[in-house]
């Protein structure tokens, strides 16, 4: 065994399935699975078991909506959940942008904390909806109702200097939101009409074009928008998704529809022109063609390319970008399309700089169109996160979350991830695939199940890392539901203390019954 197990914790689960991704859909029929299921004779394999779910009643479900919309349940979780820790009562909310039914749902306290791990009680409150029940999209709210969201996707929390803010990456409305101050409902209620502070992407709360105002890309337009984040050092990162490219303001946006101060992803040069929009979209270039400028006004979908034959230079270039993650320090930016994860060891201060190392590539500008897998490969990574310590990847083709014990550092290029959860193995990749033998479901039951469990994924997408807490949070977006995990745990026989698996042990009869 190459863990410490989910019986360590007091916990074995299991799971279930819904539908969403970009990308990637998917339906699902709920069902019952366990690991060896009663099936006496056959090996159970060595999953990371989950220790607390939110979104199913039991984790063989895994159903959109089970049971209709309600507080409990999601329609799809795409982007991310993040987890808020009150300073003066301890207490803690963990929010999940229910992506599908256009909302945000807070719950108090990690599930970990319920009995076996799943979360029987509705969340404390929504935000985006006027009750627990309605699922409508929208942009416009009316005097004394909530804003309006329109397909949500990442979720973000931080205090500077005593500030805390709250941000959303509205992707549908084409915005990023962002509250001075943790959302909360009036005293008896269970509905937030606190508005936002600041937008961005739009001159005002009523707009949601793409690109706005001319459909023309420019510092201040966004199109898609599908993950932000703020640093302890306040810089603010944005994914601007069918744009491709990650917009970064080195300070916390103070004015509806600030420009951003730098991009990353597109590596177009234009000279300054008499037009007052473009010179606007302009800003001084550190290329090696410092006569020109360096424009926000492009957003092709490529790989990077060298800056001339005789040099291993290359121009920075992004293909649909999905989440980034700082510390204010490294910054971690998923190319999805490209099917690789970029690493920068300081926040980029210049325009389109290239990146410190690649993930998922063996070098800069290279991709593999159908993704890759093994412990250098992904296919169709969307979440990043880390711990301070260790890399977290939502490798969401591939159905599992790559763990990276550090920065990356050693090759420089294609590092190998060392640690997964969702398969027992590097080589396997299928959904919901419990024993392993690279087919959706438990073949090993009478009638199959649908495989969901404890220990298998669905297209993850979302991911959320913290070490104070030692958990990662998992957005497991076709079987609806957040998994919570360790990220240590008593060492197990390989001596980490790591709670995933380094694919090496595959049998572990400690999850048969």
């Amino acid at each position: 065994m190459k863990q410490s197990t989910g019986r360590l914790l007091g916990a074995r689960l299991l799971s279930h399935p819904a539908a969403l991704g970009i990308g990637l859909a998917a339906a699902v029929v709920a069902g019952i699975s366990a690991c060896g299921g009663g099936s006496s004779g056959d090996d159970c394999h060595n999953l990371s078991q989950a220790v607390g779910l939110i979104g199913q009643s039991s984790y063989t479900f895994g159903a959109s909506s089970n049971g209709g919309v309600s507080g409990l349940n999601f329609g799809g979780t795409q982007g991310s959940t993040t987890v808020y820790t009150d300073p003066t009562t301890n207490a803690t909310t963990v929010f999940v942008a229910d992506t599908t039914n256009n909302r945000i749902l807070a719950f108090n306290g990690l599930p970990s904390a319920q009995p076996n791990g799943i979360n029987t009680q509705s969340a404390a409150y929504v935000i985006g909806q006027t009750n627990f029940t309605s699922s409508q999209g929208g942009i416009e709210a009316a005097n004394g109702d909530p804003v309006q969201f329109s397909f949500p996707s990442k979720i973000w929390t931080q205090t500077i200097n005593g500030t805390v803010y709250f941000l959303v990456a509205d992707s549908g409305n084409n915005r990023v939101l962002i509250w001075n101050g943790i959302p909360v409902p009036a005293s008896g209620s269970s509905t937030v009409t606190t508005p936002p502070s600041i937008v961005l992407g739009q001159p005002d709360f009523t707009t949601g074009d793409a690109n706005h105002p001319s459909a023309t890309v420019s510092a201040v337009s966004l199109s898609h928008p599908t993950a932000g984040i703020i640093s302890t050092k306040g810089a603010v990162a944005v994914v601007d998704n069918l744009n491709s490219r990650v917009l970064i303001w080195n300070s916390v946006p103070t004015v509806n529809d600030q420009p951003a101060d730098i991009e990353l992803g597109q590596n177009s040069l234009a000279s300054l022109t008499s037009d007052p929009v473009q010179t606007a979209n302009c800003t001084t270039s550190s290329s090696s063609t410092p006569t020109t400028s360096w424009c926000f006004g492009t957003n092709v979908q490529s790989i990077d390319q060298p800056i001339s034959a005789s040099t291993p230079t290359y121009n920075l270039a992004m293909r649909l970008p999905a989440d980034v993650w700082t510390d204010g320090t490294n910054l971690l930016v998923s190319d999805y399309s490209n099917n690789r994860v970029l690493f920068w060891s300081t926040v980029p201060n210049t325009m389109n700089l290239l990146a410190t190392a690649v993930l998922g590539q063996n070098q800069f500008g290279t991709y593999t169109p159908a993704g890759g897998s093994g412990t250098t490969g992904m296919n169709a990574p969307f979440g990043v996160a880390s711990d301070g310590n260790n890399v977290f990847i939502a490798d969401t083709g591939n159905n599992r979350v790559l763990m990276y014990p550090s920065f990356i550092v050693s090759p420089k290029n294609g590092a190998a991830a060392t640690y997964l959860y969702g398969q027992q193995d590097f080589t396997h990749v299928t959904a919901n695939d419990p024993d392993q033998n690279n087919q959706i479901g438990d073949q090993r039951q009478s009638p199959n199940t649908n495989g969901v469990t404890a220990g298998t994924f669905s297209a993850p997408q979302g991911v959320f890392a913290s070490a104070s807490l030692n958990i990662i949070l998992v957005t497991d977006s076709v079987n609806s539901r957040v998994l919570q995990f360790p990220i240590t745990a008593n060492p197990g026989n390989n001596g980490t203390g790591y709670y995933a698996v380094n694919g090496a042990d595959t049998d572990d009869t400690n999850y048969c019954d």
